[in-house]
């Protein structure tokens, strides 16, 4: 299908900079955005990407998005230069170079190499389905300090180096208030303190039986030799130093939305429904996403929305971008005018923020640029 590409509406706001702890005033600052949408070249294959884009990255350079569906067992490699498909590479079920049987994590490393995470193997990958190295990522794999109880590691992880991947503990049981630092090579691992994770008491949801906690979500995001942590909880950031585990914080102001959400809900509940209950009523607050560093305009980039209550789908949402810039001083914010959904699978390039976007079975993007000044 030849790329379609839908009228440009062109939006224009003037925000004024935000103080927030170790930020300061930034001045006047102002952005637009241009909104259009366009289609992946299939030529003429049937795209899984289409339906559903969970396990992707972009490249390092930024010019190839790799997914692995799981489904088809398979990788597809789309080419966002000239927005065409270029492969589908069937990955092996069994034998050396056999995934787990269920992926949970893809990151695109250099070198067309494709790190996957599974729940039973991960390891690096090429392109080709070749594996080069398996990742030791099971807690049996590991050390474990005896105050540590039973838990796993988060899928949401970063590679500190080829040899050390900085991650979370995950649990359902109790708040892990520790990052970890894996040696591949080693097998070693290393806790980091991370008492601020215990801040989030206040907002969980615990079912009684059988014991069941929710937490939210705990973002970590590579920036150059450290590590940005954010929740989907609050309108702050920490930045930590692996080296030093030295924690910086930041914390900003809204204009347009609280800037954390309310535990005015039940954090005690007896039954499955009640539960299902209690986190519909987290989900209508407002909800901080994760962060993104744009090339193009040297800015970072976050989204947060409310989900319009009373929809049948539960996907109608007011969205709104904060931009940040290099020292994470809070630039501007506005509701994006146009785009109501709550923001699925997305990533950043060229300046745009890009959704994926099921078009007629149709691997489709809605694109929004971001111009500064």
């Amino acid at each position: 299908m030849k790329n379609l590409k839908l009228l440009i509406i062109i939006f224009f706001i003037t925000a004024c900079g935000k103080n927030g702890e170790k930020t300061g005033s930034s001045g006047e600052f102002s952005f637009k955005i241009e909104q259009d949408t366009v289609t992946i070249d299939s030529k003429g294959k049937l795209i899984m990407t289409a339906v559903n884009m969970v396990n992707f990255d972009l490249n390092p350079e930024k010019d190839r998005l790799f997914c692995f569906d799981r489904k088809s067992h398979s990788l597809e490699i789309i080419d966002l230069q000239k927005l065409v498909l270029l492969d589908q590479v069937e990955f092996a079920k069994d034998g050396p170079d056999a995934l787990s049987g269920f992926q949970q994590k893809l990151i695109a490393l250099e070198n067309n190499k494709i790190f996957i995470m599974g729940l039973e193997k991960s390891g690096i990958y090429t392109t080709e389905g070749k594996l080069i190295k398996e990742i030791p990522l099971s807690p049996k794999d590991y050390q474990i300090p005896d105050h540590i109880g039973n838990f796993g590691f988060k899928n949401d992880l970063v590679f500190l180096n080829d040899s050390t991947i900085l991650t979370g503990l995950l649990s359902v049981q109790e708040i892990q208030p520790y990052l970890v630092k894996l040696q591949l090579g080693l097998r070693e691992l290393n806790l980091i303190n991370f008492d601020p994770i215990k801040d989030f008491e206040k907002f969980k949801i615990e079912l009684e039986n059988p014991k069941i906690n929710y937490f939210g979500k705990i973002y970590h995001v590579k920036v150059g030799d450290k590590v940005l942590i954010s929740s989907n909880f609050v309108n702050e950031i920490y930045l930590l130093d692996p080296e030093t585990e030295e924690l910086t914080h930041f914390e900003f102001k809204s204009t347009l939305t609280p800037d954390t959400k309310s535990p005015t809900y039940k954090s005690l509940v007896s039954t499955p429904e009640d539960f299902r209950n209690e986190m519909r009523i987290v989900e209508e607050q407002i909800e901080f996403g994760k962060w993104y560093w744009d090339d193009h305009n040297q800015t970072f980039l976050r989204l947060s929305y409310y989900r319009i209550p009373n929809q049948e789908d539960g996907k109608k949402a007011n969205v709104y971008l904060t931009v940040f810039d290099q020292e994470f001083k809070m630039l501007g914010e506005m509701q994006v005018p146009g785009y109501n959904k709550v923001p699925g699978n997305l990533f950043v390039k060229d300046g745009m923020i890009w959704f994926h976007e099921n078009i007629d079975d149709e691997l489709g993007f809605v694109r929004l640029k971001i111009i500064i000044g």
